[in-house]
């Protein structure tokens, strides 16, 4: 029998399925969820994607969408009904801008709440077993399951330890980071239903990333902090998480308040950005083949004075050239827009600054092409 659903391999605890999961569900597209067990990465996904990575989304006709920004771009050009992408091309920078923030810097902070505190970092050991087993019975594929999240768990401990996470100051930064983005985010939902205006566009569902698969799943401080002094984070969450109920003809708007809200949550991460960028771009100059690695090794860099570490990820570089392509095509009258609105952002000069090549993605990999 052809299936008619799309298929969504995730976990609620996985930091990239709530975006998929949201956007599915704004959509209002029909999907079966199922686990992301051992079996069906390892049998399923890795025979086609090359990695056993999550979320991934059978189509019905036969297509495999991985990578949750694939996967959400790919879904608004197949189903434009109920659409997430802003008409208004600056409003669509700043989402694009929101969504590598939420997708590739907010992890830096939110990370340490599920594996530096000993409680919650016993918890998630526990956890990524129990998702592994979810609905394995043969006893063979389930031993294998628990050596493989073994290997999964130290492999995250070990990012982790790189970000430099294993540092009192770096811990006191990022409980002071996810404080702050939370509560920036319980006042601008407290002026408006959604991010940017009065329906979901692919900045709310881009944020549910971090917020909901980590922080509200987790049973950690910062968790707390949102349950209780975030009401209306907490109920925008639950309207994201089940969207399907949510109109979609609310007005988007760049209203007074944007600049600022975007200040708040980009400018710690612009010099993090910016180390990114540069250090992917001098290894790019000393690479000679159009196929990069997916980082060029450490880089260090900063997030409010305090010492970080960033990976120089072909990948992230690829993710903020997203955002910089979408602003160069702007108009004049529209980059002027956007200048005003992304002023003390500090991802400005990155957005407008010059390259000789171009990346692409191909499934997974990251090449250079001329620009």
């Amino acid at each position: 029998m052809p299936q008619q659903d799309y298929i969504l391999i995730a976990t609620q605890y996985s930091y990239y399925s709530a975006k998929v999961r949201a956007c599915l569900q704004y959509k209002r597209l029909p999907y079966t969820e199922r686990a992301s067990n051992f079996q069906a990465l390892f049998q399923e996904v890795m025979p086609r994607t090359g990695e056993a990575k999550f979320p991934v989304v059978f189509c019905p006709d036969g297509e495999l969408l991985n990578d949750s920004c694939d996967i959400v771009e790919t879904l608004e050009r197949r189903h434009p009904e109920r659409p997430l992408t802003p008409d208004d091309p600056v409003l669509n920078v700043a989402c694009l801008l929101l969504e590598t923030l939420c997708d590739e810097f907010f992890v830096a902070p939110f990370i340490y709440y599920r594996w530096i505190p000993e409680d919650t970092r016993q918890w998630a050991l526990g956890m990524f077993q129990t998702v592994l087993h979810t609905d394995l019975d043969d006893a063979e594929l389930r031993a294998q399951s628990e050596r493989v999240s073994e290997l999964v768990a130290e492999g995250i401990q070990a990012k982790v330890r790189k970000l430099g996470q294993d540092r009192d100051e770096v811990q006191a930064l990022s409980r002071k980071l996810t404080h702050r983005i939370l509560d920036t985010l319980e006042q601008r939902l407290s002026q408006q239903r959604f991010l940017l205006g009065n329906r979901p566009c692919l900045a709310d569902v881009a944020m549910m990333n971090g917020l909901f698969g980590h922080l509200y799943m987790d049973p950690c401080e910062a968790g707390e902090h949102l349950r209780r002094h975030c009401t209306k984070l907490s109920m925008w969450m639950m309207r994201m998480h089940a969207a399907a109920g949510e109109a979609s003809d609310g007005e988007l708007c760049n209203d007074p308040q944007l600049p600022a809200f975007l200040a708040k949550l980009a400018a710690p991460f612009a010099t993090m950005a910016e180390t990114t960028w540069r250090a992917v771009a001098e290894g790019i100059a000393s690479n000679d083949s159009d196929i990069l690695p997916t980082s060029f090794g450490p880089a260090p860099a900063s997030i409010e004075g305090v010492e970080v570490t960033a990976a120089s990820s072909t990948y992230v570089a690829w993710k903020l050239q997203r955002v910089a392509i979408a602003y160069r095509t702007l108009s004049e009258e529209q980059q002027h827009r956007a200048d005003i609105l992304l002023a003390d952002t500090g991802f400005l000069p990155l957005l407008k600054s010059t390259i000789p090549w171009r990346l692409e993605k191909a499934g997974t990999a990251i090449r250079r092409v001329a620009a």
